[in-house]
């Protein structure tokens, strides 16, 4: 489709049929809130998403062992969403802990269709975000990942360049997206 692959990362129920749209709820919808500190008596929020401790060994038995100079993990979430926030901080702190560069930040100007998603810049992943990949996988997440995407994000910005996408950072191998909680 348009150039870019997709495949889950764990066996699920539903299919896999995502691209950078299927990400995006709407184009250019504005995020519920922005991204606002918290008071100061007010508790962080947390995820009950978040990989719990086995699943976070798995991932970082995955991660730790893999040296390439340029790892990094560029983990973005919706503007306004304290669990998403949650989620992606408790991502990139296991990819730190693990001895990557990490960056989380907030993406404003869409929605983000539920759930967790890996965004591959290149067709062909080298083999650090391979293991990115599969510790992802073991995250517990049912998260989903496409390839190609940089070139798929370039065309329908080309096409169209009002399309809102999700940038991929200057350098990034990969950007994890993290939607709200899926409804159950």
């Amino acid at each position: 489709m348009d150039g870019m692959r997709t495949r889950a990362l764990r066996p699920s129920v539903r299919s896999c049929a995502v691209l950078a749209s299927a990400v995006l709820l709407l184009a250019g919808a504005s995020a519920q809130a922005d991204d606002k500190p918290a008071p100061a008596a007010a508790k962080a929020a947390e995820s009950k998403r978040a990989p719990d401790a086995s699943e976070r060994a798995a991932m970082l038995e995955v991660l730790k062992p893999e040296t390439a100079p340029n790892r990094a993990a560029w983990v973005r979430y919706s503007a306004g969403d304290a669990e998403g926030k949650a989620l992606a901080e408790a991502l990139a702190g296991i990819f730190g802990e693990a001895g990557w560069k990490f960056e989380t930040s907030a993406l404003s100007g869409m929605r983000l269709k539920p759930g967790v998603m890996m965004l591959i810049a290149e067709e062909e992943a080298p083999t650090w975000v391979q293991g990115a990949q599969e510790a992802l996988g073991k995250s517990g997440l049912n998260a989903n990942s496409a390839t190609g995407y940089k070139s798929y994000y370039d065309e329908k910005k080309a096409e169209n360049p009002a399309w809102s996408g999700v940038p991929l950072p200057k350098d990034a191998a990969f950007v994890i997206v993290v939607g709200p909680e899926p409804k159950s």
